[in-house]
C-alpha cells in the first residue's frame, strides 16, 4: 500500500506544481509558437580512394533543413516558460525529431527538460568552421569512411556525446556571473528518446557538466573558453566500459578575425555500451580560423582524430581531415525574425548557430561554395 501511495503520489506533486505554474485566462500572455529553421543544398563533387567495393566518387547533391517550433511566454510572477521542437527535413539517420524539449526560466537560471543535446556539448567551443564542418558535421556524406568511427567518439568530435545525443534528459543552467556559466544534465539512459521504461539495456546514470567562460570586450573583440565532462554507468550484466570523456575549447575573435580550437577525450563502447566489440577509445583535437567580411564568410578549419575501433583487430583508426570553404550569407533584416527565446546558454554548437543565429551570425544562406579534402583511414599501426 505504501509503495502504491508513492508511485501515485509523484504524479500529484507535479500536477500541483504545473497548476501553480499554469497563467490564468487574464494573468499572463499566452503561448504563441513561431516557425524558425534553415534549409542548404549542396552541389558539389568528392574524389574518394578506391576500396575495392565501390565507387564513392563523383557528383553529387546533399541537403540539410531543420524545421523548428518554438515559442515561450512570462507568467506574473516572472516566470518565463517556453518549449521547442524541432523536425529534421532529412532523416537518413533515421531520426525525424531532432530536439523536443521545455524549458523554464527565471532569475535562479534555466531548467530544461526533454530531448536536446547535453549541457557539455551545448557550452562547447571549438574552431569557428562555416557549411558542412568537419567537427561533428556533415562531412562524411561526402568523404567516404570505411571505419566504424561516428561522432559519438572524439574520433570525428570534440563534443561529447558518446551515444547520449538522443536519449530525453533535465538540465539545468545557472546564470552567468562574472562571464562564467555552469550546466549539468542528468541522462537516465543514452539513445532511448522514447516513453519507454528504462531497460537497462544501455549506459545509464549519465551526468554531463559544461562551464564556459564568455567575454564581450567591445568592438568586436571577444575571448570564450570552455570545458566538459560526461560520465555514465554500463548496462546490466555489459562487459562494456564505463563511457566517459572530457573537452576542453578556447574561441578568440578580432576585427573579422575569429580563431579558436578545441580537444576531446573519450572512453567506451559503441551502441550505447552494447557493442563491446567497438571501442571509442580516443581522443581528436581541431584547429582553425575564419573571417567575416560582410556578406562572405570564410573559413580554414583541420581535425585530427583516433580512436580504438575494433577491438580484436591491432592498430587505431585514424581521421584526418581539412576543411576549407567559403560561404555567402544574406544580409540581415530580410523577412520576419524567427521567434527568440531569452537569454539562451551561449556556446558554439554549431546546431544552435544555425537554428539560432549564435555568436551574432545571420542564418538565411542565399550562395553556399565548397572545397574540402579528407581522409579516413582504418586501422592504422
Amino acid at each position: 500500500m505504501i509503495q502504491s501511495l508513492r508511485r501515485g503520489g509523484l504524479p500529484l506533486v507535479f500536477a500541483t506544481a504545473a497548476a501553480a505554474w499554469a497563467p490564468t485566462a487574464d494573468a499572463a500572455e499566452k503561448l504563441h509558437l513561431g516557425i524558425e529553421g534553415y534549409m542548404t543544398q549542396y552541389f558539389g563533387y568528392a574524389d574518394n580512394d578506391d576500396t575495392g567495393t565501390a565507387d564513392t566518387s563523383g557528383f553529387d547533391v546533399k541537403s540539410d533543413t531543420e524545421l523548428g517550433f518554438a515559442g515561450d511566454f512570462t507568467l506574473d510572477n516572472g516566470l518565463q516558460v517556453g518549449v521547442e521542437v524541432v523536425l529534421n527535413g532529412n532523416s537518413d539517420d533515421g531520426e525525424q525529431i531532432k530536439d523536443s524539449y521545455s524549458w523554464a526560466e527565471a532569475k535562479f537560471g534555466r531548467l530544461e527538460l526533454g530531448k536536446r543535446d547535453n549541457a557539455a556539448a551545448q557550452m562547447h567551443y571549438a574552431a569557428p568552421d562555416v557549411g558542412l564542418g568537419i567537427n561533428d558535421g556533415d562531412i562524411d556524406d561526402w568523404i567516404d569512411n570505411p571505419t566504424g568511427g561516428d561522432s559519438d567518439s572524439a574520433f570525428k568530435s570534440t563534443y561529447l556525446f558518446l551515444g547520449e545525443d538522443k536519449g530525453t534528459k533535465l538540465t539545468y543552467y545557472s546564470p552567468r556571473l562574472m562571464d562564467l556559466q555552469l550546466g549539468v544534465s542528468y541522462i537516465p539512459e543514452f539513445e532511448r528518446d522514447s516513453n519507454a521504461q528504462p531497460a537497462g539495456d544501455l549506459y545509464k546514470d549519465g551526468f554531463a557538466i559544461g562551464v564556459n567562460y564568455v567575454r564581450d570586450f567591445g568592438e568586436g573583440t571577444s575571448l570564450a573558453l570552455a570545458a566538459g565532462f560526461l560520465t555514465a554507468f554500463a548496462p546490466d550484466n555489459s562487459t562494456a566500459d564505463r563511457a566517459k570523456g572530457y573537452s576542453f575549447g578556447f574561441e578568440i575573435a578580432h576585427a573579422g578575425f575569429t580563431v579558436g580550437g578545441s580537444y576531446a577525450n573519450t572512453d567506451g563502447n559503441a551502441g550505447s555500451g552494447t557493442d563491446t566489440a567497438t571501442s571509442l577509445d580516443g581522443e581528436g583535437f581541431d584547429i582553425g580560423v575564419s573571417y567575416a567580411f560582410d556578406p562572405i564568410t570564410v573559413s580554414l578549419s583541420y581535425y585530427k582524430g583516433e580512436f580504438e575501433d575494433q577491438v580484436a583487430v591491432a592498430g587505431e583508426s585514424e581521421n584526418d581531415t581539412d576543411h576549407a570553404v567559403g560561404e555567402l550569407r544574406d544580409r540581415p533584416g530580410r523577412g520576419p525574425a524567427p521567434q527568440s527565446v531569452p537569454q539562451r546558454v551561449q556556446g558554439r554548437n554549431r546546431l544552435q548557430e544555425r537554428r539560432h543565429g549564435g555568436s551574432g551570425r545571420d542564418d538565411h544562406r542565399v550562395l553556399t561554395g565548397r572545397v574540402l579534402t579528407g581522409r579516413i583511414l582504418s586501422n592504422e599501426f
